[in-house]
């Protein structure tokens, strides 16, 4: 079980500001995370090899398109609701 100094120090670190109450129940709940931990690590995975990624797909990616800079441009300009030529038409700001 963590101690009180050890609360305040993670709280203080954190940057927490914990009532008494919260300061207790960090103190059940954080000793309760790190008991799980090491009985985690009482596991024997000696035979077990690394599990990185479970759903068996690697490097799923679409291939990368180059397009030319004015069709990009046109094309990003084409889908505002107001433009004229190459620019997009808002309306004008107020200044105060």
């Amino acid at each position: 079980m963590l101690t009180e100094k050890e609360v305040n120090h993670i709280a203080t670190l954190a940057r927490l500001e914990l009532s008494d109450a919260q300061r207790e129940r960090m103190r059940k709940d954080l000793s309760s995370i790190l008991d799980f931990v090491a009985q985690l690590e009482r596991a024997d995975t000696a035979g077990v090899e690394p599990l990185y990624q479970v759903t068996g797909l690697e490097n799923v990616t679409r291939p990368d398109e180059v397009l030319p800079v004015a069709s990009s441009s046109e094309l990003l300009v084409g889908q505002a609701p107001h433009h004229e030529d190459r620019y997009v038409k808002v309306k004008s700001v107020k200044q105060k």
